[in-house]
């Protein structure tokens, strides 16, 4: 069976996913190609390149399954009122020249129109928290597993909890809004002052600076309740289309909240803190819950919550499971493979294949970049030992940049479109964040680490390949991670296994000879505000535009005069 999965939001991460005969054979996010992040609409060049990956058309295609498109419930409900031809009306036209604000969402519901008239595959829509679901359940390597899903809102849903097993899912439950501990997270983020797009994500980064001393005023805002399920204080809320907003009560018992571009005091580190631990507290309950009615020692997380990477390292440490997965994709650009699984294990009863790894975009050969360069009108050079120039920049302190094979799937660079440099060495990490990547104290950059040298390291040796997770540094090496070192004595952690594919395992290797430790900080190759590189013409542009000293670019090498 041949499914193109169509996810995102609608209005934002808009994404393509494509399955055929239960294995996955591409999937891209529509911001790789436009360079806008967190693009919405419909993703027409991504369902281009997925179709293209696969060697298909429409026509080829048995079922399209669409992720949380509240746009068919419009939709319907037009059609129903105005009759079949509604949509295609000079009445309908007009009325939308004078709303822009229903601009995005007529256009989104009028090309799914169009792709339902050019192809003669069904078309589904699977409910937001169940594409979640599969997403976490078929990327893992679990054929029998605990599922938690844990998200802003989707729908009307806000997290929900099953179980995968022979292929197939069965949901427990779902919470609705407005009970969402998402939407907490960003409430709090905004009274935080930090205010864009992700910036939930600050909540966890700050966690390790502060102390839990408003812990009792979180815990009566968010609070377990009985079969693993939570409630939300109103009292501390108001919401309005779909957004959380905290009431006058958080203020006069947390005192007022941070004006954007302030620095962030004890005070604001205290908050972060408290919600971060009140947040992994019911998270845990929910955990314990879910493990006694399902007796797997296995748990898959997914939905955005999923990419706190705090959580899951404290899941991983003090929860009832003794592995736990997050997939490369649990955020709502996920939402397009997960919708295209859900099909599969609907209708097949069968668990797909997992992929080798989060690389299920856009490939670029050696001609390809030789082209792009001819275009560009510049020289790179073809190093005879990749790995070992490589690793000896690396460890002359050079900042580095490294494309090599299919573009990832997901939020996080893990090794094909990344920026490598030595995360012993405080001078390049200083030089990363003056001249790369500005970023404060608080956000910390990730380390790669090859799955045998996890031991030397760190207090927890358990793999964890999507940099999901941040783990105890122990205490005879932190001086030597002191640069990427939370002061908490944790760190956040990729892992490679030897079996890998691409580069990274061998120079992991390379650069542990040179320097005396096996170890990389790997952050994503991109300008702030601008998605990871797509091409390598884009990887050039982030070298051009940055104070990256050498970038390889599958194995062509392009070098700032002096190197540094």
């Amino acid at each position: 069976m041949k499914i193109l999965g169509i996810g995102g939001q609608g209005y934002r991460d808009s994404s393509a996913a494509i399955v055929v005969d239960g294995r996955v054979v591409a999937a891209v996010s529509e911001e790789r190609f436009t360079r806008m992040k967190h693009e919405g609409g419909f993703p027409h060049r991504s369902v281009g390149f997925c179709l293209e990956a696969a060697g298909l058309t429409l026509d080829d295609l048995d079922r399209v399954a669409i992720a949380n498109n509240p746009w068919l419930n419009l939709r319907n409900r037009l059609i129903e009122w105005y009759g079949e031809g509604f949509l295609e009306s000079a009445r309908f036209k007009t009325y939308h020249i004078f709303h822009d604000e229903l601009h995005a969402a007529v256009q989104y519901l009028s090309e799914v129109e169009r792709l339902k008239a050019l192809s003669k595959a069904t078309v589904s829509v699977v409910p937001h928290f169940r594409t979640h679901l599969a997403e976490a359940f078929h990327l893992s390597p679990f054929s029998d597993t605990a599922l938690l899903s844990i998200d802003g809102r989707g729908e009307v849903s806000t997290s929900s909890q099953g179980v995968g097993r022979d292929g197939k899912i069965e949901v427990f439950s779902m919470e609705k809004m407005p009970n969402s501990i998402g939407l907490l997270c960003a409430a709090v983020a905004d009274f935080l002052g930090f205010r864009d797009e992700d910036d939930e994500f600050r909540i966890m980064s700050i966690s390790s600076f502060g102390a839990p001393r408003f812990l009792p005023v979180f815990r009566s805002i968010l609070k377990p309740a009985p079969n693993g399920s939570y409630l939300l204080n109103q009292e501390y809320l108001d919401s309005f289309e779909g957004r959380a907003f905290l009431s006058d009560r958080f203020s006069r018992e947390l005192g007022k909240g941070r004006e954007v571009g302030a620095e962030v005091d004890e005070r604001h580190a205290d908050i972060a803190t408290s919600l971060q631990v009140a947040v992994e507290e019911v998270v845990l309950h929910m955990a314990e819950h879910l493990h006694n009615k399902t007796g797997s020692n296995n748990l898959c997380l997914s939905g955005g919550v999923a990419q706190n990477w705090v959580l899951g390292g404290r899941l991983r440490a003090d929860g009832p499971f003794q592995r736990v997965h997050t997939g490369f994709a649990p955020g709502d650009e996920g939402t397009a493979l997960g919708a295209a699984l859900h099909l599969l294990s609907e209708e097949q009863g069968i668990k797909a294949e997992p992929p080798v790894d989060s690389g299920l975009g856009p490939a670029w050969s050696v001609a390809d970049v030789s082209a792009t360069l001819d275009e560009i009108g510049i020289e790179g050079e073809r190093p005879e030992d990749l790995i070992a120039d490589a690793a000896e920049r690396i460890a002359a302190g050079h900042l580095v940049g490294w494309f090599e094979g299919a573009l990832e799937f997901g939020p996080r660079a893990l090794g094909h479109r990344s920026i490598f440099l030595d995360p012993t060495n405080s001078a390049s990490k200083e030089r990363l964040v003056a001249r790369v990547k500005p970023r404060s104290r608080y956000h910390p950059f990730g380390i790669v680490i090859a799955e045998e040298d996890l031991d030397r390291y760190f207090v927890d040796s358990r793999p964890d390949p999507q940099m999901a997770s941040h783990r105890r540094v122990k205490e005879e090496m932190r001086e030597a991670l002191y640069p990427v070192l939370h002061t908490d004595g944790t760190a956040r952690v990729q892992t490679v296994s030897a079996d890998a594919s691409g580069s990274v395992a061998a120079l992991l290797r390379a650069v542990g000879a040179k320097i005396g430790h096996p170890v990389l900080l790997n952050t994503s190759l991109n300008v702030p505000g601008k998605p990871l590189a797509l091409s390598p013409r884009d990887a050039v542009g982030t070298f051009f535009t940055s104070g990256l000293d050498d970038i390889f670019i599958e194995g062509v090498r392009l070098s700032k005069p002096g190197g540094r």
